[in-house]
């Protein structure tokens, strides 16, 4: 059920090859739809359908199974079936949708949670990046030190060593 006035998307091509939203950008919608008065199964459908259908095609399944009535554990994919980013979406719709309030601040802060645990993943993995170039650069780099650092100043030791 699209929005009234909002601009109609043309099937799934109109999305294809749009980069997926990340967690906590879907996580404020959510919480700008409740604003509005949505209830959450409602405001996951037309999440789905507006802006990461395609991007992330369980979060259609469970908008889906969420207006059959399904409770919230069970219309969800199992968790090898989700990306990350869903995973986090829903992981931070659960609250909300256990406690029956709709409360948009709450989901506001869940939004701030998921930025901070999606932070602390990249620099663990920038952590583990670095780690993992050392070894290369270093091999890299050494010939290049040697080549353009020792052997120059050898070479201009030479004729004082050897010319006395």
């Amino acid at each position: 059920m699209p929005l009234q006035g909002a601009p109609a998307l043309h099937g799934a091509s109109a999305l294809h090859g749009a980069p997926a939203l990340p967690a906590a950008a879907l996580v404020e919608l959510t919480a700008c739809q409740l604003d509005a008065g949505l209830p959450l199964s409602e405001a996951v459908g037309i999440l789905s359908e507006s802006c990461a259908g395609t991007a992330h095609p369980g979060l259609a399944r469970a908008a889906a199974a969420l207006r059959l009535g399904l409770p919230w554990d069970k219309a969800w994919p199992a968790d090898r079936e989700l990306s990350r980013d869903l995973r986090d979406f829903r992981d931070a719709l659960e609250f909300t949708a256990s406690s029956a309030t709709a409360s948009a601040s709450v989901l506001r802060g869940q939004a701030e949670l998921v930025r901070r645990a999606q932070y602390r993943r990249a620099e663990r993995a920038a952590e583990a990046l670095a780690v993992k170039l050392v070894l290369p650069l270093g091999l890299c780099f050494l010939p290049a030190f040697m080549c353009w650092g020792v052997v120059p100043v050898l070479m201009s030791l030479l004729p004082r060593v050897f010319g006395s």
